[in-house]
């Protein structure tokens, strides 16, 4: 049996953060519905395709099954919040207040469920100058600090190269309704998980923060080189790049010695992790010099015997075919209507036994809107054609 059997979750979220946070609980068994709009979330609209299915929704949409209801119809809101109080987790990312005009704020819905589990996801919270706008992940980088902090040194700010701050949140989303459910088994009681994108990926940059409330200096970008040891920094080998990372003594002593080098570990300018911070461009020429003539395979595999900290540098093609990525069994596949076996990630954490998770494929818009109506709320026939010809499915 799966961790989060017999819970009853709606994903009531767009887009990223909230719908990957779904995904997760539904991995661990979790029975999550996608609750859209008649006309489907706007995800199911967005590029890449295969096909005329969305690769961008199909990602963060798997382990469920999918209902529609017209919130807009007083019969449809009204469909809704009885598959609230039939829920244990709700999960949204309206704009600050749409809940609560629509009649779903969190008392309404306690006093209805005190049971229920409500996670609320927002760019920016639930007070503040910015809480009623809008904010998608970019945005969000630019205000953490994270963009700042990413490029070469005399170069712009960077974004980073995927949703970082909607992933992350999504992580810390799955977290949040686990511990409410866990709490919830010793109180009796559900509780209101609020969380925002801005503040989670702050977060992850608490060492660089720390630094400018501890000791007033502000962290600029450094381009690859990390900015408190040295050496680490991407290298430029023959035919691609490698990472190394010595964030000890005796990693830079190995590493010294894996490239033929000994007599640096005696230098002045490199003798601790301070003196090669202060030297770090000139200790980096040192370590160019011997992995240039090399290939990233030839220099990975010699640091790698001298247990030097390392890795090359991959591309998506070489990332999917990496031994280790296929020993970890990465990739999994599931089945979708009208396109068959379709590659996805595979779930990251992993349980032992009946309780590993399974990742299952996303749902068609409405595929089982009749099927959960009926399960959850005990809807025969009729009353469901009463309420599609009412306009609420």
């Amino acid at each position: 049996m799966r961790p989060l059997e017999g819970i009853r979750v709606l994903d009531m979220a767009r887009f990223v953060a909230g719908p990957f946070c779904c995904q997760i609980l539904g991995d661990h068994g979790a029975d999550v519905i996608k609750v859209e709009k008649p006309d489907g979330e706007p995800a199911r609209r967005m590029p890449p395709f295969a096909g005329e299915d969305s690769l961008y929704f199909i990602a963060y949409n798997g382990s469920k099954r999918g209902i529609t209801i017209n919130f807009r119809s007083k019969e449809g809101l009204g469909l809704l919040r009885r598959l609230m109080t039939a829920a244990d987790v709700v999960v949204e990312n309206f704009r600050a207040g749409t809940m609560e005009k629509m009649g779903l704020g969190y008392e309404t819905l306690a006093a209805l469920n005190p049971r229920l589990v409500l996670v609320s996801i927002s760019g920016f919270g639930v007070r503040g100058p910015f809480a009623d706008r809008p904010a998608f992940d970019e945005i969000i980088q630019s205000m953490s600090g994270l963009t700042s902090l990413t490029g070469e040194r005399e170069g712009p700010p960077m974004l980073t190269g995927t949703y970082v701050a909607d992933f992350l949140t999504g992580v810390y989303a799955a977290l949040g309704a686990t511990l409410a459910l866990a709490a919830r088994a010793t109180t009796g009681r559900g509780q209101w998980v609020t969380i925002n994108l801005l503040q989670s990926l702050i977060s992850i940059l608490n060492t660089t923060v720390s630094r400018y409330l501890f000791l007033g200096e502000s962290p600029q970008r450094q381009g690859n080189r990390n900015p408190l040891i040295a050496p680490g920094n991407v290298y430029r080998a023959s035919d691609g790049h490698v990472t190394i990372e010595c964030l000890a003594q005796e990693m830079w002593e190995d590493l010294a010695r894996a490239i033929g080098r000994a007599e640096l570990i005696a230098d002045p300018r490199f003798v601790d992790v301070l003196a090669r911070k202060r030297n770090a461009e000139a200790l980096d020429r040192e370590i160019q010099a011997w992995i240039g003539v090399r290939t990233a395979g030839e220099a990975v595999e010699t640091l790698a015997r001298h247990s030097v900290p390392c890795g090359p540098v991959l591309d998506i093609p070489g990332l999917v075919e990496h031994p280790q990525v296929l020993a970890n069994e990465t990739v999994a596949r599931v089945e979708y209507p009208g396109l068959g076996s379709v590659p996805v990630l595979a779930p990251p954490v992993r349980l032992s036994g009946e309780t590993a998770p399974r990742r299952g494929r996303p749902p068609r818009l409405g595929e089982h809107t009749d099927e959960v109506l009926s399960e959850w709320l005990g809807l025969d026939g009729a009353a469901l054609a009463r309420l599609r010809e009412a306009g609420a499915c």
